[in-house]
């Protein structure tokens, strides 16, 4: 499953913080997994729903912070930042999930989602596991990359 995600569709969750995709995406909804968001700035974290999360963040482009928190009990998050004009290979495991969020520029993914700055694109489910990405222009455009691979036989859901 492909999911784009535009920029201005991303939840304000306060200060300078933005979530772009999360499970769950409605509060007491049913038990939090983990959420992805971009922080402008050098502003601290964003809020998790659980004391106890894991955190791991990447900086990006312009000043803006990537960050993943996610239960460590069901989660286990990665994020790196790749330079698009190399036209990397993202691959994803059986069962991970994979944000890719454009940062710095326009992104153009399986030659067919032209993401901008601070657009997602959700990978999920058996479709695909492989996506070349390449920069369409001559900006300095990033990508980051969000893993999320599932703890030992735990499910991860997430529902657009």
């Amino acid at each position: 499953m492909r999911l784009l995600l535009r920029a201005n569709a991303h939840r304000h969750v306060g200060g300078a913080c933005w979530e772009v995709a999360a499970s769950p995406d409605t509060p007491r909804r049913e038990r939090w997994q983990w959420q992805v968001c971009l922080l402008a700035g050098d502003r601290g974290h964003a809020d998790a729903p659980s004391p106890t999360a894991l955190r791991v963040a990447a900086p990006l482009p312009g000043g803006t912070t990537v960050e993943v928190a996610a239960d460590p009990l069901t989660v286990a998050p990665a994020v790196e930042v790749l330079d698009p004009g190399s036209s990397p290979t993202v691959v994803r495991t059986d069962g991970e999930l994979v944000v890719l969020i454009a940062s710095g520029g326009r992104v153009l993914v399986e030659e067919r989602h032209l993401l901008a700055d601070a657009d997602a694109l959700v990978l999920a489910g058996d479709d695909p596991l492989v996506v070349g990405v390449r920069r369409p222009d001559g900006s300095d455009s990033r990508l980051a990359v969000v893993r999320l691979a599932p703890v030992q036989d735990s499910a991860l859901s997430w529902v657009p």
